[in-house]
C-alpha cells in the first residue's frame, strides 16, 4: 500500500472510531443526539467506498455494524423491537458501503479500459506511422541504390584519371594543373562517401547478432577516438559498467555508436567534454548514454534527425544518424535523444542483453 493509501485508511478508521466514540461517550444523551451521530458514520463509509472501491466499501461498513450494534443494548438496556429496528436501520450502513463500493469499482474499470483503449490506439498510430515509414526508406532506399551504382563507376574513372594527371603535372611542374586536379580528386572522394553513406542506408548487411561484450566494443571505440578528441580539445569521460553480454553484432554496433560519438565531438567546435556510460537497464536491456555540450538541435530539427539526407551540418551527408537509427532498431533496440540549442545532445541506446545472461548481475568495474 502507498503512503496515500495508507493516510486514507488512517482518516477512515480515525472517523469511524471517533464516531463510535462519541456514541460510546454519551449513552445517558437524549436519543435525538445518537441519531445524529448516527448519520455521521455514512463520511468514514463512503469514503472507505471511494478510495479502497468495494471491499474498501463493505469492510467498513461491517466495522460500522460491528461496533455501532453493541451500544444499542447498551443504551436501551435490553433487546426489543426499538433496539431491531434501529439495527435494521444501521443496515443501510451494508447497502450505502457496498453500493457505493461497486459504483466505484465500475468507474475505476472503466478508466482502466478507457486507458489501455488509448495506449493501444497509440501504439497502433505509432505502428501505423512505423510502417508508412520503413515502406518510404525502402522505396528510398531502392531509389539511392541505383544512383549510387550509376554514378560510382564514373566517380571511379574520373578520380583515376584525375590521379594519372596529377602525377604527370608534379614531374612536369605544372602548379595551376596540380592545385586544380587536386581539387577534383577531393570532391570524386567526397562524392564517393555520400555513395558510400547512400549504399549503407539502401543495402544493410545482414546482422550476425551473438553474445557481445559491450564495455570491451566501448573501450575498442575509446582507443580509437582519443586521438580525435584531444585534437578537438575535448575531453572523454566514460563510466563503464560491466553489464551481462549483449545480444548484438560487435562490427555493426560499432559503426553506429562511432557516428554517434563523432557527432559529438565534431559539435563541440570551442572543446568540451562528451561523456559516455554503459550501465544495466530495465526489462532485460541495458542502456548506453552519450552526451556532449555542442550547439545541441533546435526542436523543430529534433524530430528529423534520423530522416535520411536530413543534417544540420555543414559538409554532412545526412545518413550517418539514418544508419545509427536502423542499425539499433536492427538490433531490437531503441534510440532516444533529447537537446538543447547551447548546451548539448543526449543519445540514450537501449540495447537487449543475450538471454542467456539476462540474470547475471552488473557491478562496477
Amino acid at each position: 500500500m502507498t503512503n496515500k493509501g495508507k493516510g486514507n485508511l488512517t482518516l477512515v478508521l480515525v472517523l469511524i472510531l471517533g464516531v463510535t466514540g462519541l456514541h460510546y461517550g454519551t449513552t445517558k444523551s437524549p436519543w435525538a443526539i445518537h441519531d445524529f451521530y448516527r448519520r455521521l458514520y455514512y463520511i468514514p463509509i463512503i469514503l472507505a467506498a471511494f478510495h479502497f472501491k468495494l471491499r474498501g466499501g463493505f469492510m467498513a461498513s461491517a466495522l460500522v455494524m460491528f461496533l455501532y450494534a453493541p451500544h444499542l443494548l447498551l443504551y436501551f438496556g435490553r433487546l426489543d423491537i426499538t433496539v431491531i429496528n434501529q439495527l435494521l436501520e444501521a443496515g443501510m450502513f451494508m447497502v450505502v458501503g457496498v453500493i457505493t463500493g461497486y459504483l466505484a469499482e465500475e468507474s475505476y474499470r472503466r478508466e482502466l479500459q478507457l486507458q489501455r483503449q488509448l495506449s493501444q490506439l497509440m501504439k497502433m498510430d505509432l505502428l501505423e506511422r512505423k510502417l508508412r515509414q520503413s515502406e518510404r526508406l525502402a522505396s528510398l532506399g531502392q531509389l539511392a541504390s541505383g544512383i549510387a551504382h550509376e554514378i560510382r563507376n564514373p566517380l571511379g574513372i574520373i578520380k583515376t584519371i584525375s590521379q594519372t594527371l596529377h602525377q604527370e603535372a608534379l614531374e612536369a611542374g605544372e602548379d595551376s594543373l596540380t592545385e586544380g586536379l587536386h581539387i577534383i580528386e577531393s570532391e570524386t572522394d567526397r562524392a564517393n562517401k555520400v555513395i558510400k553513406g547512400m549504399l549503407d542506408f539502401a543495402r544493410p548487411e545482414p546482422l550476425h547478432l551473438k553474445p557481445t561484450n559491450g564495455e570491451q566494443v566501448l573501450h575498442e571505440l575509446l582507443t580509437v577516438l582519443r586521438s580525435l578528441a584531444k585534437q578537438h580539445q575535448v575531453e572523454i569521460d566514460s563510466r563503464l559498467q560491466s553489464v551481462p553480454p549483449l545480444q548484438a553484432d560487435a562490427d555493426r554496433l560499432k559503426q553506429a555508436l562511432m557516428n554517434l560519438m563523432l557527432n559529438g565531438i565534431q559539435s563541440m567546435e570551442q572543446g568540451g567534454t562528451l561523456a559516455l556510460s554503459l550501465e544495466k537497464g530495465t526489462d532485460s536491456m541495458a542502456l548506453i548514454t552519450i552526451t556532449d555540450q555542442g550547439q545541441g538541435i533546435d526542436k523543430e530539427s529534433l524530430p528529423h534527425i534520423f530522416d535520411p539526407f536530413f543534417t544540420t551540418k555543414e559538409g554532412g551527408t545526412g545518413l550517418g544518424l539514418s544508419v545509427t537509427h536502423r542499425i539499433i532498431e536492427e538490433h531490437r533496440g531503441t534510440i532516444d535523444v533529447t537537446s538543447e540549442p547551447g548546451k548539448g545532445t543526449t543519445f540514450k541506446l537501449h540495447l537487449p542483453l543475450a538471454q542467456n545472461h539476462i540474470e547475471e548481475a552488473p557491478h562496477e568495474t
